[in-house]
């Protein structure tokens, strides 16, 4: 049997509290049952005080189920990472304009681990169609090494520091930094935009415009 293709959707709060319930109910099955990250939560949900109305999803399904997210907040509003982990910038400081957009609660449910590159390239979509600088992020040192190894620049704004710890008592080391949006698109992020050049798109967010999203 022909296995089921991946489907997205980018979408608000406000006008789609169905799917902003699914996702807190995947992030709290994500980070806290899966990852182990000591987050609040509530009757199996995890949401902060970033979860606002200025808050932009995205939604990665399959078979009707969503399997993958991230969470996308333009940096001239407060952020998780400048707001909570402000120690974290000794190198240069956060940025604090709309042309920047932190990226948090990011992530694929180990049974569909094989779909993180199409939600790279979902964010990479997501970074052309806000006509970003750069992506701004809290990152763990393996998603660090991810990025650079399929092609991706970073740029620290500090030394790993501990973060947190997991439920085992193992220790969080992070990073606090971005991914910069190069004007001429490199290989590695033409190369991430094609793996979901058909994927069948919502933008229910009105993020992309006319562009045309679903084959």
């Amino acid at each position: 049997m022909q296995q089921r293709p991946y489907t997205a959707v980018f979408f608000d709060a406000a006008t789609r509290p169905d799917l902003a319930d699914s996702l807190f109910r995947l992030r709290y099955a994500l980070f806290v049952q899966e990852l182990g990250w000591s987050l609040p939560a509530d009757s199996g949900r995890e949401r902060d005080q970033f979860d606002t109305g200025d808050a932009v999803y995205c939604g990665l399904f399959h078979d009707g189920q969503m399997v993958g997210c991230f969470r996308a907040i333009g940096c001239e509003r407060p952020y998780l990472a400048q707001t909570l982990f402000s120690h974290m910038a000794t190198r240069r400081p956060y940025p604090a304009g709309a042309d920047h957009v932190e990226i948090s609660r990011f992530g694929v449910l180990a049974a569909h681990r094989q779909a993180s590159t199409a939600l790279y390239s979902l964010l990479m979509r997501f970074a052309k169609a806000r006509n970003a600088v750069a992506l701004v992020a809290l990152a763990e040192l393996p998603h660090e090494r991810l990025l650079n190894r399929i092609g991706l620049p970073t740029l620290r704004y500090g030394d790993a520091q501990v973060v947190g710890f997991r439920d085992d008592g193992a220790r969080i080391l992070a990073v606090a930094g971005e991914i910069p949006i190069l004007r001429e698109p490199s290989p590695a992020f033409r190369a991430l935009l094609s793996l979901t050049q058909f994927m069948e798109i919502s933008d229910e967010a009105s993020l992309f415009g006319c562009e045309r999203l679903s084959a």
